[in-house]
């Protein structure tokens, strides 16, 4: 009789803790001399750089996780796609899966209608719904997200369960397992959020979709593009300007928040 070997399958792995641990136990394999090489190699600034980027990242994650257990979820982490069961043929378009820092979101809230009971939030690339959740937080008449990778969907459905938020005010939740290049844009008023999701190739796509939709609904709808890569932001905004059918709005430049790994770039069009 043949014993066949069991299905692993992919699990949902935090990549963003334990960066203290990691730094020691490097020194401890390596060894002090190799720190000091590393220094002049990169410089006393370089160096500096790195240490602040590390310490505010260590701060920012340990508040993600405070919030995650004041609000009774799992949001917090760097998930890399490799470790996850993906929906579609755009695995390798994508991108990791971090959460939103909810003061850098109120910020970008400011940017937005003040009345907001007649638009549906929808974030393509939802990742664990931490996005989700702080919409909620807000009066929408609905909050969806898409997300293609089948962990985080499972993930973010016990979230969407479990949150607990004295000032949640959309209790419409939804999340899509799905490949957002096949995502059908509902005949709405629209906000869609997308933070750095995935490569120019797929986002292409989806603005094209996003415009046919609102070419056939005549809805209003408004656009946010934010990303922790100036890189992004650069090729991002050419797109959206080059359709035609967007308008910039003025946006003040995002202060430094100790809830974000690093300072958020982002942009916020509405149709014309």
């Amino acid at each position: 009789m043949t014993t066949q070997s069991p299905v692993v399958t992919p699990a949902a792995i935090d990549t963003s803790q334990n960066r203290v641990q990691r730094a020691l136990a490097f020194v401890k394999a390596k060894g002090p001399g190799e720190v000091f090489r590393l220094v002049r190699e990169i410089g006393l600034r370089g160096s500096a750089d790195f240490v602040v980027r590390n310490v505010r990242h260590i701060v920012a994650d340990r508040l993600a996780r405070k919030w995650d257990r004041v609000h009774g979820v799992d949001t917090a982490g760097s998930i890399q796609l490799k470790f996850l069961d993906v929906v579609g043929p755009n695995r390798d378009y994508g991108n990791e899966c971090v959460c939103t820092s909810p003061k850098s979101f109120d910020f970008i809230m400011q940017h937005l209608p003040r009345d907001l009971s007649r638009y549906t939030f929808i974030d393509i690339g939802a990742g664990k719904s931490r996005t989700l959740l702080l919409a909620s937080r807000y009066p929408f008449a609905k909050v969806m997200g898409v997300e293609f990778a089948r962990e985080l969907c499972a993930i973010s459905r016990r979230n969407i369960a479990s949150f607990k938020s004295d000032d949640q005010q959309c209790e419409n939740l939804e999340i899509l397992e799905g490949d957002a290049a096949e995502f059908v844009f509902p005949h709405t008023p629209l906000i869609v959020y997308f933070y750095n999701p995935f490569s120019p190739e797929v986002f292409e796509g989806v603005l094209g979709n996003m415009i046919a939709t609102l070419k056939e609904s005549r809805q209003e709808c408004y656009v946010v593009y934010a990303s922790s890569s100036n890189n992004t932001i650069g090729w991002a905004k050419p797109l959206i300007t080059a359709s035609g059918f967007f308008t910039e709005l003025p946006a003040a430049p995002m202060p430094l928040f100790l809830d974000a790994v690093r300072t958020i770039s982002y942009a916020v069009y509405r149709a014309k």
